[in-house]
């Protein structure tokens, strides 16, 4: 039996034996209960259970011979319905969570804190932090970033759709340290709105960027993780390192 066949009878829905069962019937077009656990070496005691399941979502039908049930496959078409209906639950599931996301934001935060940090790892959990970064990002402010090679390398796509439309959105201005060896990228987003531009000689493995309070520190590769941080004194700090570096960095 076709397992492609079987695994995409499961994406819509189906179990594996319920597929299994489907497949057979499709084949031979109709078949006793014995014949079916027979040929698919599936228990007596589980075939009704396995039937009534596909009897439910419209997939098989039977006919009574001499008091001895004999089922049949409907036609395929019917697994449209099967999925229609998998994604209106599925819609229906989008839609509950959104209104469980907005009721939580609207938790009230009993004692709000000055300094935080927070850590984050893997390709998904450095985009989560960047969503928090931009977030935070006041309209009209200033960013800062030292930039790290590989962030271009492997992340240009993502921050071209995601981070930029964002900051361009609150109309943010981006000063941006790009390392020499890069500079076909630092010329990418010199095209952008509200960006600065300067070249740096020199080759960084993780990558610094400050908004408001708050300063990530992000160590990109196969396994990306970051720090997060939201602290005025360190921001504040990290903001006159980048003004030291910017005053020495050239533009071209």
């Amino acid at each position: 039996m076709d397992k492609k066949l079987i695994e995409k009878l499961q994406n819509i829905g189906l179990t594996q034996n319920e597929s299994r069962v489907y497949l057979f019937l499709l084949e031979y077009q109709e078949a006793k209960t014995g014949i079916i656990c027979s040929k698919l070496n599936i228990a007596n005691s589980h075939i009704y259970r396995i039937l009534e399941k596909l009897l439910d979502k419209g997939l098989v039908s039977y006919k009574i011979n001499n008091n001895i049930k004999i089922f049949q496959a409907v036609n395929p078409e019917n697994l449209y319905e099967l999925f229609r209906e998998k994604e209106e639950q599925l819609e229906k599931e989008k839609q509950d969570l959104k209104k469980f996301i907005s009721s939580l934001k609207t938790i009230e935060i009993k004692d709000k804190k000055q300094n935080d940090f927070k850590y984050f790892e893997g390709t998904i959990g450095v985009r989560s932090m960047f969503n928090e970064f931009i977030r935070n990002m006041e309209s009209k402010s200033t960013c800062y970033i030292t930039a790290a090679p590989i962030a271009f390398e492997k992340w240009n796509a993502f921050f071209h759709a995601e981070f930029h439309p964002q900051r361009i959105k609150k109309k943010v201005n981006l000063q941006l340290i790009v390392p020499l060896k890069v500079k076909k990228f630092g010329e990418q987003k010199e095209k952008l709105k509200h960006v600065e531009v300067k070249y740096f000689d020199i080759d960084l493995d993780s990558e610094i960027g400050i908004s408001g309070n708050y300063t990530y520190i992000l160590s990109y590769g196969d396994k990306p993780y970051a720090l997060l941080i939201k602290d005025k004194k360190f921001a504040n700090t990290q903001i006159n390192i980048f003004k030291m570096l910017w005053g020495k960095a050239n533009v071209y």
